[in-house]
Parts: C-alpha cells; sequence; structure tokens
C-alpha cells in the first residue's frame, strides 16, 4: 500500500500542471472551501501538517490558530461537516494554495519577474500589473497565508490575474502537497537511495511528538 500511494502522487504531479483553467473557476470560492476543509480535519482529528503547525485551540464556535508570520492570531469559524461532503469538496479546495503569502498568489515571487531575477519575458503592461499587485498585499492589514489566517485571509483578500497565472504554473494544485505529500505518522513511510538520489519519504520534524515526512522524487543527498 505504501508503494501505490507513493506512485499515485508521482501519477498526479503531471496531471496537475494541467489545472489552471479549474483554479480560476475556484477562486472565488477559495473562503468557503477553506474553511469547510479545515472543520473537517478540525473535527475529526485528522492530520492537516500545515494546519496542525498552528497548533488549533477550540475555542466557542470554532478555533483559534497560533499565526506563525504575525501576532494577528487566525480564527476558523465552526460548521457541521459530513465526511460525504468533505470528499466532494476536496478536489476543488486541491486546486488552491493555502501558503500563499498574498491569498492567491505570492508578492515575492511577482517581484523577482519584476526585477528581472527571474527571467519571464513578458511585455511591460504585465510587469506593471505584478508590480501593481506586489504593492496591494504589502498595502494589506492582515498578514500571513490561509494556514495562518483560516476565516481572517479574507478580510483583505487578493487577486489579481497575472500574479495568479505565473504563480499557479510555479506551483499548480499546491494544497495537493499540502493534504497528500506530507504525511504524520510512519504508516506510508519507506526510503531508499539510488546513486546518492533520495526516492520515498524524507524526514520533515515532528508534530506533537509524531513524526512527520515528506514525499521526495531523487533529491540529493
Amino acid at each position: 500500500m505504501k508503494y501505490t500511494y507513493w506512485m499515485f502522487i508521482l501519477f498526479t504531479v503531471v496531471l496537475r500542471r494541467l489545472v489552471f483553467p479549474l483554479v480560476l473557476l475556484v477562486i472565488p470560492f477559495r473562503g468557503w472551501l477553506r474553511n469547510y476543509v479545515y472543520n473537517w480535519h478540525l473535527q475529526n482529528g485528522k492530520p492537516l501538517k500545515r494546519l496542525w503547525e498552528r497548533n488549533p485551540a477550540k475555542i466557542t464556535g470554532g478555533w483559534v490558530l497560533n499565526n506563525v508570520h504575525s501576532p494577528v492570531k487566525g480564527v476558523i469559524a465552526e460548521r457541521r461537516i459530513s465526511t460525504v461532503g468533505y470528499y466532494l469538496v476536496l478536489p476543488l479546495w486541491l486546486l488552491l494554495d493555502d501558503d500563499a503569502m498574498a491569498d492567491t498568489y505570492d508578492a515575492g515571487f511577482n517581484m523577482t519577474i519584476v526585477k528581472g531575477e527571474r527571467k519571464a519575458w513578458m511585455p511591460e503592461w504585465i510587469t506593471c500589473r505584478l508590480d501593481k499587485a506586489a504593492e496591494n498585499a504589502e498595502a494589506c492589514h492582515v498578514v500571513g497565508n490561509s494556514f495562518d489566517l483560516g476565516d481572517k485571509r479574507q478580510e483583505c483578500g487578493l487577486y489579481e490575474f497575472w500574479s495568479v497565472f505565473w504563480w499557479t504554473l510555479r506551483n499548480p494544485a499546491y494544497n495537493f502537497n499540502y493534504r497528500f505529500n506530507q504525511i504524520v505518522g510512519d504508516r506510508y513511510a519507506f526510503s531508499f537511495v539510488v546513486g546518492g538520489r533520495l526516492f520515498g519519504w524524507a524526514k520533515d520534524g515532528m508534530l506533537s511528538g509524531v513524526q512527520c515526512y515528506s514525499w521526495e522524487i531523487g533529491r540529493k543527498v
């Protein structure tokens, strides 16, 4: 089973490059999708490593999150979630990138293009859009990604087509990584080295005393 699971992830690495049009369809519903998925994991005690790293604490009507990027605490409003509903919603949530610091894109990545640090030829009017989107992110009063902030992330929702376009090309369907490529516990863990390259799972810190792992294919060791 553990080898089948590893191969499943390898297969999806290619498929995720084809999802950009779908990302645009789910972005308007991203706040709802995030709340739905987070609620299921919290209510059922199913680890989602990036979320669990924020030490979610139960409060009346939801959970509070420890924001690792700013003093502002995150909040997730509680709602009852069915397991069937979760698995219907999950494929849509997987298309997003909840680790993006500017909600739907990354301002720092934008600036590597604007400043020419990253080679990506495009018309000046697009680089201007990227620059402006980075400015908007800098001006946002809410600091943190969606794992940090939960529902608060939408208090300063950020979207700009070209920023999302380039970020999604770089990190397609990245929530897939956080849901499947990072595991808590050693149920699926294995690894072997071929020619100085690691295949399998690499240790990736501890969570509540339990070893975590990240999926690897050919990482140099």
